[in-house]
């Protein structure tokens, strides 16, 4: 009785109760005698009522799933062989002990239909019983599918891999059939099979589903990537867009299906399609889980693109580097040589003729010295920081001084500076372009060269002071020259720009360059004093450390 629907079951119910109920509603309007006569063949017939009752209720599939209707015709049945059974028992004894019955047939139908509701009710409890068992081993099934598919997701970096494997883990779970992944990319009208598990690899690669309004684009293939919504089927072959792939489905003994959208965002990467070899497979609570599964493998899927992405990204990048590094080599070495025999010569030239032709050709060649020596700086500090050392602050700031620091300029360290985590090298050149844009564009306007506590390296009329200090986050580089106008902070930073005529317009792009390199933010704004004020945060609480310590 595997076969035996709900509305089946229901209408044979409701057709022996009405018999039933004709024939002790005939008894009952035959009778003649006493009440308590009556009482006893009116029950007959409310039970036979209760009989028509119980299978209009199963007709309309209120009181159990679809699968389980054979299974209470049986136990039905049953009930009514062996009451039927005692009834005779009972009956042949009462012949055997010489007690005559009025109505021999009339108790035995009687006891029939008491044992027909008997029955009906005993195999209800049973199957609603059963239900429970097989409701908690699904949820278990689909739990331990879902856990095991997530493991999958999360251990795979390729997206061929992944959904390979999701197929193979889906496939072992019972009852599932087959599993197959389609790809679908906006604006190819196909969906083409990626991964699949479970049948042959023929039936795959034969397979053709679209998304457009042709058959084969109006199943739930293309249903679930137009809509991206899951697309359940409980019988294959009552749903007639699924005629394009019948015969295929009946060679295989596919009964039901479901398939899942696979996205993320706003991209719709394709589907799963889930085969099972009985009807009705996919309750509410499967299909819940299944739309979750695809969520989770469509954030995978774009995990792994965002990775690839990325990857593609930097192996650009350092293409890029290589070509930066070749530029590097060209300006050190086929443009320095010929700018020092030219600066050689013009020296030579000067001994002997004092010309101011030639101190302009001496200026125009230094300031190519300086363009080129900015330029192999800024090929060589876009490069990330990858090996980083603790550093003692205040003699890297020192060393810079030292470097560019002039008779006309103070330094004024604040307080203690600690340590940093740096490649100290790029640490002094961005500190060397930081001095010297002060100096180039530092002047007193009239204020004192430096505040109480100073150090200074030369004398107390001073043109520019410049103070160095630490902060929460990082620290500060600032002057109390002219500054910068809040117009122009925006610009300051950009390749090239200057508003001094000695100036290459690439100090402060270095700056920048550097800072970035090691994952910290510079900023520009003004100074208590007035001038120019550089912030530098982003460095962690490890990387600034109390020289103390």
């Amino acid at each position: 009785m595997r076969d035996v629907s709900n509305p089946l079951a229901g209408r044979l119910f409701a057709a022996a109760g009405l018999v039933l109920s004709l024939f002790h509603l005939t008894n009952l309007v035959g009778l003649r005698g006493t009440s308590v006569r009556t009482l006893v063949a009116v029950t007959p017939l409310l039970l036979s009522l209760g009989l028509v009752a119980v299978g209009v209720l199963l007709a309309r599939g209120q009181l159990l799933s679809a699968r389980f209707a054979g299974r209470i015709l049986a136990w039905t049945c049953a009930g009514v062989l062996a009451l039927s059974a005692l009834g005779a028992w009972l009956f042949a004894a009462t012949v055997v002990g010489g007690v005559s019955l009025l109505n021999p047939l009339a108790a035995m139908v009687n006891v029939a239909t008491f044992g027909a509701l008997v029955g009906l009710l005993v195999g209800i409890y049973d199957v609603r019983g059963l239900e429970r068992q097989q409701s908690i081993e699904q949820l278990n099934r689909i739990n331990d599918t879902l856990r095991i598919a997530t493991r999958e997701l999360v251990d795979k970096t390729e997206r061929a891999e992944l959904e390979q494997a999701v197929c193979n883990r889906l496939s072992e779970s019972d009852p599932y059939e087959a599993v197959w992944i389609g790809r679908y990319d906006e604006g190819d009208a196909h969906v083409r099979p990626a991964a699949w598990s479970g049948f042959d690899d023929e039936y795959f690669k034969s397979l053709e589903v679209s998304v457009d309004d042709s058959p084969t684009g109006t199943g739930p293939g293309g249903r679930a990537i137009k809509t991206r919504e899951l697309q359940c089927v409980p019988n294959v072959f009552e749903d007639p867009t699924m005629e394009p792939w019948w015969d295929q489905m009946e060679s295989h003994g596919v009964e039901s299906l479901a398939v899942v959208p696979i996205d993320h965002g706003d991209t719709v990467y394709g589907f799963f399609s889930i085969y099972a070899d009985r009807q009705n497979v996919f309750d509410d609570h499967e299909r819940e889980v299944l739309a979750e599964l695809g969520e989770t493998i469509g954030h995978a899927i774009a995990s792994i693109d965002a990775r690839e992405r990325l990857a593609e990204r930097e192996h650009e990048l350092a293409r890029q580097n290589e070509r930066l590094d070749a530029f590097a080599g060209v300006v050190s070495h086929d443009l320095r040589n010929p700018l020092n025999v030219a600066t050689g010569n013009l020296e030579l030239a000067l001994e002997e003729h004092d010309d101011d032709s030639l101190h302009q050709a001496a200026d125009a060649l230094a300031r190519m010295d300086a363009l080129i020596g900015d330029l192999l700086t800024l090929a060589r500090q876009g490069k990330l920081v990858d090996d980083c050392t603790h550093v003692p602050f205040r003699p890297v700031v020192e060393a810079a001084w030292s470097t560019v620091g002039t008779s006309g300029a103070a330094l004024r360290i604040d307080g203690d500076l600690g340590v940093i985590s740096c490649d100290r090298d790029r640490l002094q050149q961005l500190l060397e372009n930081l001095f010297r844009n002060s100096l180039e564009h530092g002047t007193t306007n009239g204020r004192p060269a430096a505040g109480e506590g100073a150090e200074r390296t030369d004398s107390a009329d001073s043109a520019v002071t410049v103070t160095v200090r630490r902060t929460d986050e990082g620290f500060v580089v600032e002057d109390d020259g002219p500054g910068i106008p809040a117009a122009s902070r925006q610009s300051v930073f950009e390749m090239g720009y200057t508003t001094s005529d000695s100036g290459t317009g690439f100090g402060l792009n270095i700056v920048q360059s550097i800072a970035e390199a090691h994952g910290w933010d510079v900023s520009v704004g003004e100074s208590p004093a007035g001038g120019v004020r550089f912030e530098f945060t982003g460095l962690e609480s490890a990387e600034l450390e109390s020289a103390s310590s």
